[in-house]
């Protein structure tokens, strides 16, 4: 920058303060009629009514209540012991029977149908052996089978002792 400028610029800059001055001098002296001190009141009319009724309650009872309060919840607190003690007790009482019951009776019934299902397997396992067996004997020999299926079909208590005294041969 040349000196030229800053000479300008400070000029300009000393005119804008000049005026702020100018403006803050016409502030105060609007302001300053407005501001006036209060008068001093006379509190001593308003204390001498306190003391009056301080004066009638006697507060030092109190105090030395909520004193002898405070001690004693200290040494209420005092006597606690850090840790409580717990006591576990564990037994069945009269209440829980039916429940137990209720539990021992759905053991036994999962108990029974396991092994009804065990037993309806095999069942189901033997029947599907036999099944296979038949369809086998079919297929080799379809006049054997015509003959088993007809002789049953018209008599099947007849066809049943037949067998039987056939096994015991």
């Amino acid at each position: 920058m040349k000196p030229e400028e800053l000479d300008e610029r400070l000029a300009d800059a000393e005119r804008v303060l000049a005026l702020h001055s100018k403006r803050l001098e016409q502030l105060e002296k609007q302001e300053a009629p407005k501001q006036q001190e209060p008068e001093p009141q006379e509190y001593n009319s308003h204390f001498e009514e306190l003391k009056a009724i301080l004066k009638r309650y006697d507060f030092s009872i109190q105090a030395l209540q909520i004193y002898a309060q405070i001690n004693s919840f200290r040494d209420t607190i005092s006597k606690l012991p850090k840790v409580l003690p717990v006591r576990h007790h564990h037994h069945f009482e009269d209440r829980s029977r039916g429940l137990l019951i209720g539990g021992i009776i759905l053991l036994i019934i999962t108990a029974v149908s396991v092994g009804l299902s065990f037993s309806l397997y095999r069942e189901n396992s033997k029947l599907q052996e036999n099944d296979m067996k038949y369809r086998m004997i079919r297929q080799s020999y379809p006049k054997v089978t015509l003959w088993a299926d007809t002789t049953y079909q018209h008599d099947p208590v007849e066809a049943e002792k037949w067998v039987e005294q056939i096994e015991v041969k």
